[in-house]
């Protein structure tokens, strides 16, 4: 139950469909007046937290409130300007992401065509934006440096296009991981970069850039490479005698992905001998941006042990509030529904009675449902050895984040295990999404439902590793490489 509890931003794609779907008008009604549905979607969106999310009425939080209001009256006045596709997108998207939460989503509209100039770029730890994928523009070789576009310098450049709209500046370091998006545009938007500056081997060029179009999928694939995930998938594997048990998503949405997770799983029971005499095992969420957290804790159950990975979960105080409101417990409900039909009784008798009594809450005119569940154990150091012979290493990069984060909770108190690579994103104490469609029909809105009260990790959170990657791309090769370097006190 709880493990289902932390599913988080995987949630949304569960619960998008609950609604009491607000009427919403032809999109040809508002296809050409890009102003008039970025006010309109902005205006739900207020509406909707306001009355379904954790956040405004959360006195520990006082900042959610603030911004509530005065981040829809700069939406607005960013809004009126709009003439295009891409004018809407900023405006409502400046609004969501304003709050510095990751489980609020403000989703496009699959049907709108993107572009990009054949190349993404992306900054590196000494803020220099580098070419990291020029796929149709080989003319650009890959670690160029991007000196500027159109008279702007990149860090002018990205604070103008990437940071109002992609970074959550609650963590600092998201911002490199953010940059990947500054070459690409929506069809048509005539704000993109047109005649840029690079350095190659030392001396500068100059390029025009030649847009092209990019379906949603085919841009989503380029950046997940660019940024360094979605390139392996879930499996066991070894390079150059490092083994890598490579969690690239806890996001299965395919049936296909939850075989994968599986046979790995069972692998890891059979390779068990294999992998604890082994002098290097790298636990690799590189890429991996959430998901269901309960295949987290059954991999490292595999690894570990389910007594050990019971000893630390009862350590964590689970307590939560669910937000009280109708469409709430309308999402709550059809949850159950659809956990009813996968025959798993129990989850859905809970999330039932949780149904009711949220509606109860509601009519009683209360905020919250309360569920308290402290935690059940003494937070103590391992008591155990580890089983493993060898030196057992977390590898993080910049993108996890929700279930990656749990796993990590978990995978920074098994014993022997040491944290390595780069910082991690983080996430809100909000959590468990649900979502609707906005009223132009252009995107849709994700929120969550509930809040964390005493979270291991607080709001906005990262984790730093005991050792740092040292900078460059990471490759497998270079990971594998670096690893058989390290040593540990």
């Amino acid at each position: 139950m709880r493990a289902w509890l932390g599913v988080g931003l995987s949630f949304c794609v569960a619960g998008a469909a609950v609604a009491e779907d607000k009427a919403a008008p032809p999109q040809s009604a508002v296809e050409s007046d890009w102003a008039a549905a970025a006010r309109m979607d902005i205006e739900a969106i207020h509406d909707t937290l306001r009355d379904n999310h954790p956040g405004p009425v959360d006195v520990g939080n006082p900042a959610f409130a603030e911004w509530l209001k005065e981040g829809k009256a700069q939406a607005l006045a960013q809004a009126a300007a709009a003439t295009h596709a891409g004018d809407y997108w900023r405006a409502v998207r400046s609004y969501t992401n304003g709050f510095r939460d990751g489980h609020i989503w403000f989703g496009f509209s699959k049907s709108m065509m993107h572009a990009w100039p054949g190349l993404l770029t992306m900054r590196d730890a000494d803020g220099r934006t580098r070419v990291v994928l020029n796929d149709d523009e080989p003319s650009v070789p890959l670690q160029s440096e991007l000196l500027a576009c159109d008279g702007k310098d990149s860090e002018t450049l990205q604070r103008q296009w990437v940071d109002p709209y992609r970074w959550n500046a609650d963590i600092p370091h998201a911002r490199n991981a953010a940059s990947v998006v500054l070459m690409t545009a929506f069809e048509g938007d005539p704000r993109k970069p047109l005649a840029c500056r690079f350095r190659v081997d030392g001396v500068e060029v100059e390029r025009t850039l030649r847009w092209s179009s990019a379906p949603q999928d085919r841009l989503s694939s380029l950046i997940d490479r660019a940024s360094g995930g979605g390139g392996e998938s879930i499996k066991l594997r070894q390079v150059d005698g490092v083994w890598f048990v490579s969690l690239p998503t806890f996001n299965l949405q395919q049936s296909e992905q939850v075989d994968a997770m599986r046979a790995l799983i069972r692998e890891l029971g059979e390779q068990a001998e294999t992998l604890r005499n082994a002098p290097w095992v790298v636990l690799d969420v590189r890429g991996n941006g959430g998901g269901n957290s309960g295949w987290g804790s059954e991999v490292a159950a595999a690894l570990f042990g389910k007594q050990t990975i019971d000893r630390i979960e009862g350590q964590f105080d689970w307590t939560v509030d669910w937000r009280a409101s109708s469409l709430n417990a309308v999402a709550v409900r059809q949850t159950a529904e659809r956990l009813e039909k996968a025959g798993q009784t129990a989850n859905a008798l809970y999330f039932r009675e949780l149904a009711d009594e949220i509606e109860t809450a509601v009519a009683a005119g209360k905020a919250y449902v309360h569920k308290s569940e402290p935690a059940r154990l003494e937070a103590t150091p391992p008591t155990e050895a580890s089983p493993f012979k060898g030196r057992v290493l977390l590898l993080t990069d910049h993108n996890c984040a929700s279930a990656c984060l749990d796993f990590a909770d978990i995978a920074r108190r098994l014993p022997g295990v040491v944290h390595v690579g780069l910082p991690t994103s983080a996430d809100s104490i909000y959590i468990d999404n649900t979502g609707i469609a906005l009223p132009s029909g252009h995107g849709s809105l994700s929120w969550s439902m509930k809040v964390y009260r005493n979270r291991i990790r607080s709001n906005n959170q990262w984790y730093e590793p005991a050792v740092r990657w040292p900078g460059g791309p990471m490759t497998d090769a270079a990971v594998a490489n670096w690893v058989r370097g390290l040593t540990f006190n």
